[in-house]
């Protein structure tokens, strides 16, 4: 499993983009209200000048999240996910995520998003993006980036997520195996060798693990298409499956939320439902839908 952090360095076959305001990535799992509104520059002003975000008759209020938490330690995280374009009644489309919690407190997420949502709420930029976002350890994050791949990420397309350390840095890469588009971003490491394993469903709000996450205009849609992330080097030994939606401008939100019971994880798949949705996981596989 791999990726490794650093600077801040987008590149993407096919262009440099990164809308102006954006609705941050996943962030706490169900508890605390988190900053939502970021703003996002441009990293090639040539190709925003032009762009146009379709605005929704919704806005985008409620946070839905999916995730297996992850219990042993890794070095490096590598996944990879199918690309697949799915919409809300809004227009609003998930992130398909992998996060990393260092030792030293930083939580890395790399991911690929669908329609997602600028912090207005009421627009979002269409089709597939690359997605990078880093929290530090007193909760702050920086600017999170999206990073506009047109044509290159396509409907069925496999997607490889990634997190290592390398020389003093935590590198955020993604790489589309069909198509050849790819980005990698450095963020520095602050002192990390290691992505921590959790304790508890509940030992951290930040966990080392893989996540669905979708903004919707109303609370509990559970119409989502099935979704796989797999892995083939590192199994997985244990973890938890997460099913949660909150309102993040409420500190105090749980719209409903449930973690299933430690799972120990072989070759045979396992399920976890909660309130309509469901996910799956075996130690090679994470799969959030059908619901």
């Amino acid at each position: 499993m791999g990726v490794a952090v650093g600077l801040i360095a987008l590149i993407v076959l096919g262009g440099l983009f990164a809308s102006g305001v954006l609705v941050s990535a996943a962030t706490r799992l169900y508890e605390d209200a988190r900053n939502v509104l970021r703003n996002l520059t441009c990293l090639n002003p040539a190709l925003c000048t032009n762009s146009t975000f379709p605005t929704t008759t919704g806005k985008a209020t409620y946070d839905q999240q999916m995730s297996l938490v992850f219990t042993q330690d890794f070095y490096s995280l590598s996944f990879n996910v199918t690309a697949v374009p799915q919409t809300d009644s809004s227009g609003f489309g998930p992130a398909y995520l992998l996060n990393g919690l260092s030792d030293t407190g930083y939580w890395y997420q790399v991911g690929l998003a669908y329609n997602w949502p600028l912090a207005s709420g009421t627009s979002y930029d269409s089709g597939f993006h690359f997605i990078w976002e880093v929290f530090y350890p007193n909760g702050t994050t920086n600017n999170p980036v999206l990073s506009r791949v047109p044509d290159n990420v396509n409907q069925g397309d496999t997607v490889r997520l990634s997190l290592s350390f390398s020389s003093g840095s935590v590198i955020m890469s993604t790489f589309d195996y069909n198509s050849g588009a790819s980005s990698s971003h450095p963020y520095t490491a602050a002192g990390g060798t290691i992505f921590k394993g959790s304790s508890s469903s509940r030992g951290t709000r930040t966990p080392t693990s893989l996540m669905t996450e979708w903004y919707h205009a109303g609370s509990f849609e559970p119409s989502m298409k099935q979704v796989t992330y797999s892995e083939q080097n590192v199994p997985v030994s244990s973890g938890w499956i997460c099913i949660g939606e909150y309102a993040p401008s409420n500190p105090n939100s749980a719209v409903f939320g449930q973690c299933s019971s430690e799972l120990l994880l072989g070759s045979q798949t396992q399920q976890f439902s909660y309130h309509g949705l469901n996910a799956y996981a075996s130690q090679y596989l994470f799969q959030t839908g059908p619901s």
